[in-house]
């Protein structure tokens, strides 16, 4: 959801300079900013917390995809 509130980011704004009832939920560009800090995120701990061909997680993949998620920030 957040990758497609990025991908209309254009528009949204737009809206948001039209429509005096959207104004409120326009976003400043610091927010759009932690929108695309968020979704890199959750991009990221997706990827470390799902595997397709493991029913678990075990700790060597957790910590691997643990010391990603440290470095990222």
């Amino acid at each position: 959801m957040l990758e497609s509130a990025i991908y209309y980011k254009d528009v949204l704004d737009y809206w948001g300079q039209r429509d005096k009832d959207y104004l409120i939920f326009a976003l400043s560009d610091e927010e759009w900013g932690n929108v695309a800090i968020l979704c890199r995120f959750f991009k990221l701990f997706y990827d470390v917390t799902c595997f397709s061909s493991f029913n678990y997680l075990t700790t060597k993949f957790y910590f691997r995809g643990f010391g990603r998620l440290t470095r990222s920030n």
